[in-house]
This record gives C-alpha cells, structure tokens and sequence, in this order.
C-alpha cells in the first residue's frame, strides 16, 4: 500500500526505534497504528499489499520529485539495515504528536504522506514543563485547536474556568475550536508568570498566570499537570484553568485568595 495518512522518519539506533515506539504507544497511539521496518523481509510484507509495486506507480506518475526523493529513501533506508517507523495519523492532531515524537528519538526525513502529497515536518528541540503555557497560548492566539490538543494526552482532563470538564484529548480539541479559553479573533493571550514544581524526574506541576487582553479581558492561573513521554519531551495529564478575583471584590481577604490573586507577574491584572 501506498503509506497514505502516515508520518514516517527514520530512525538508525535499535535502542531508540524501540523507545521511540513506546512513546508513540504512551501518546495514545495504538499498536495496530505502529509499523517498524528494518529488513528485506518487512518490504516483502509489506509489498504483499502492494506498497512496492504501488511506489514504483507513483514515482513514475507523480510530479513531485521532493515526494520522490523521501520514498526511495525511506526504503533504501530499510534496506541499508535502518529502522523506518510508519504512523497512521488520520488528523492533523495525531500527526503534529507523532512527528514530535520521532524527533525526540532522533528520527530523519520525517514528514506526512497526505493522499496526494507529500510534507515534511521539521523537529523542535524539546518540550519541557516551563514550555507547555507559552505553547497553549501561541496556540489559543493562532486558533489551533489541533495544535492546543496535541499538549495533552488522549485521555487527559481539562477544567475551564466555568467548571466544565472535558475527559479526552478530543473533547478538549473540540472546545477550543473555538472556545471562550482562546477568547474572540482579536484578543490575545499572554502569559504573564511560570512555575514549576517538580514531583520527580518524570511529573511536574506547572502553575501559569495568564492574561486574556482585548475584548472582555480577564486574568487565570492555569495548572498543568505534566509528565514526561520522550527523552526532553512532556506531555498534559490535566490541566485546570481558575478566573483571579481582584483584591477589591475578594471577600476573603489578605489570609485567603488573595494570595493567589497576587502571584507574581510582569504585568498588572
């Protein structure tokens, strides 16, 4: 088969092909999604639902070369003894997840088979835990609600400020596409203050003090709680957005909310 709807890289270490595919697995991928070639004997498999003979159609119909280029390599890859991991990402979400993923693990040549196209996706360093609130409001503030989706995990939690829960990535995808937490088309979103607390090595507590400015501002504190899935790469578990009540209407004074009120900013509420 041609690999239609796939993210694939290649990956050269045994050791990080193998750890590769259980983050992918950990992001909520199904093992039924995953394939991993390394030999003659999976291009035969796989040629036994015509991806070959499928490839060698398409380089000889398509006009892309740059499409060109990254099939023959992906399997000159296989055959030179390297690890080409193969993704189904049916939406665009799974595809930004995956492709971050095999850059964690130090996959090339990654990039998306679309049905008549190819693309490549280019890496990001990491994702630490400080990272994860200036991602969400780059994209509330781009109405990516794909990529505001790909923070979290497939069954993770968020509350917003109206005490509405959402128990999955895509209940969360879909209320900010678009939602009240992203605001209207010419507000932005800031974020004024970070901390982290580190539980361990692998779970963080993410506190961000965040500012809605434009049409009907507001200032939050949003709380995320965050684990991590790759070498340098974390990931959302829950997230938990609180409206901040100024000082002047706060009836429970300077012994209660007001210390929350007052968490450190660069800017004024």
């Amino acid at each position: 088969m041609y690999p239609t709807n796939r993210v694939i890289g290649t990956v050269g270490d045994e050791s990080k092909a193998r750890a590769a595919i259980d983050a992918l697995l950990r992001g909520g991928f199904e093992r039924e999604a995953i394939d991993i070639l390394h030999t003659e004997d999976d291009l035969k498999r796989i040629d036994a639902h015509g991806f070959l003979s499928q490839f060698q159609r398409t380089l000889i119909r398509a006009l892309d070369p740059e499409e060109h280029k990254h099939l023959a390599h992906h399997v000159d890859d296989v055959r030179a003894g390297r690890y080409v991991i193969m993704v189904l990402t049916k939406r665009r979400i799974q595809r930004i997840l995956a492709a971050d993923i095999l850059h964690q693990y130090g996959a090339e040549f990654v990039g998306f088979y679309g049905r008549w196209a190819w693309e490549g996706i280019p890496a990001n360093a990491h994702r630490a835990p400080e990272e994860i609130p200036a991602l969400f409001a780059r994209a509330c503030n781009n109405h990516d609600a794909d990529a505001l989706a790909s923070l979290f995990d497939e069954d993770a939690q968020f509350v917003n400020v109206s005490g509405l829960c959402w128990h999955n990535r895509e209940s969360i995808r879909k209320g900010h596409a678009p939602g009240p937490d992203c605001g209207a088309s010419k507000s932005i979103l800031s974020v004024d203050h970070t901390t982290v607390k580190r539980l361990s090595s692998e779970v963080a507590v993410v506190h961000a003090r965040m500012t809605l400015s434009g049409h009907a501002p507001r200032t939050t504190i949003v709380t995320f709680v965050v684990h991590r899935v790759g070498v340098d790469w974390w990931q959302c578990a829950s997230a938990h957005n609180t409206d901040v009540i100024p000082p002047e209407t706060n009836p429970i004074g300077e012994a209660g909310l007001s210390g929350l009120t007052n968490y450190p900013s660069s800017q004024p509420s």
